[in-house]
C-alpha cells in the first residue's frame, strides 16, 4: 500500500510539473512575439525621425524657387527581398520600405505642381517687404510585416503602416 502511494504521488507530481512546464512554454513564447512587435515598431519610430530629419536637411540644401526640389526620397532597410519584376513589390523578407513625400508652401515655387501646396500669398507672409522662407509637410511612411507572419502563411501578411507628418520652415 505504501509503495502504491508513492507511485500514485510521482505521477501526481510529474503531471503537475508537465503542466506548468507547458504554460511556461506558452507564456514565453507569447512574451517573445510581444517583444519583438514592439521592436519593430520602434525601429519604425526611428526610421521615421531619421528620415523626416535627412528630408529637412535635403529640403533645405536645394533651392526651390529656382525649381532645385526635393520632392520624394525612398529606401529599403534591412531585409527587403524585391520581386522578380523588381517593381518595388515585395515578395518577403522582414525589413522596412520607407518613403517620404516633401510638400512645399510658398511664392514663386518652381517644383511640380503636385508638390505645392499652397502658392498664391495666402499663408506665406512678408515682414518688411521681405517674403519668408517657404515651408514644407514632411510625410514618412515606414511599412514592415510583422514577426514571423511569413512563416506559418502560404500567402504574405499585408503591410503595417506606421506614419509621422512634420511642418518645418526652411
Amino acid at each position: 500500500m505504501r509503495k502504491a502511494f508513492s507511485m500514485m504521488m510521482a505521477v501526481f507530481v510529474m503531471v503537475v510539473m508537465m503542466g506548468i512546464s507547458v504554460l511556461v512554454f506558452n507564456l514565453s513564447s507569447k512574451i517573445t512575439t510581444a517583444t519583438l512587435t514592439q521592436y519593430q515598431k520602434e525601429q519604425a519610430i526611428l526610421l521615421a525621425k531619421s528620415y523626416t530629419e535627412y528630408a529637412i536637411m535635403a529640403a533645405g540644401a536645394n533651392n526651390s524657387r529656382s525649381g532645385n526640389c526635393v520632392e520624394t526620397i525612398r529606401g529599403d532597410v534591412g531585409n527587403i527581398i524585391l520581386g522578380i519584376d523588381n517593381n518595388g513589390a515585395v515578395d518577403g523578407g522582414q525589413g522596412y520600405r520607407v518613403e517620404v513625400n516633401i510638400g512645399y508652401i510658398g511664392n514663386g515655387l518652381k517644383c511640380s505642381n503636385e508638390h505645392i501646396l499652397s502658392d498664391d500669398g495666402a499663408i506665406v507672409t512678408t515682414v518688411n517687404g521681405n517674403e519668408l522662407s517657404p515651408n514644407i509637410i514632411v510625410d514618412v511612411y515606414v511599412r514592415y510585416r510583422a514577426v514571423n507572419s511569413h512563416i506559418n502563411n502560404t500567402d504574405m501578411p499585408p503591410w503595417i503602416t506606421y506614419h509621422r507628418r512634420t511642418i518645418q520652415k526652411l
